[in-house]
């Protein structure tokens, strides 16, 4: 469990996982409030479409659970399918 502390004394705790079945996903985020995030990094513009199919497959695993699903790119920024694609520099923002 990490404990993510930011400003104005506000403090949550989460749990990372990585997540594989028949694909896999990189960052599985487990909130304070039961609620996860899905996180693949693919440092690319030219993202394989197994990126965005693991994604669904845990989307369809714990459906209204997950709140949110990201793509982390080179420099592709867009929303697709209910995914985000993000680059990098801007996560990291």
């Amino acid at each position: 469990m990490f404990l993510l502390t930011y400003f104005f004394n506000f403090v949550i705790f989460i749990d990372i996982f990585y997540w594989k079945k028949q694909g896999e996903v990189d960052f599985l985020i487990k909130e304070d409030d039961e609620t996860m995030v899905a996180i693949n990094v693919s440092y690319s513009d030219s993202i394989d479409e197994r990126e965005v199919r693991f994604l669904k497959e845990v989307k369809a695993l714990f459906g209204k659970k997950l709140k949110e699903m990201l793509i982390i790119t080179k420099d592709t920024e867009k929303k697709e399918q209910d995914i985000t694609f993000i680059p990098l520099y801007k996560w990291f923002l």
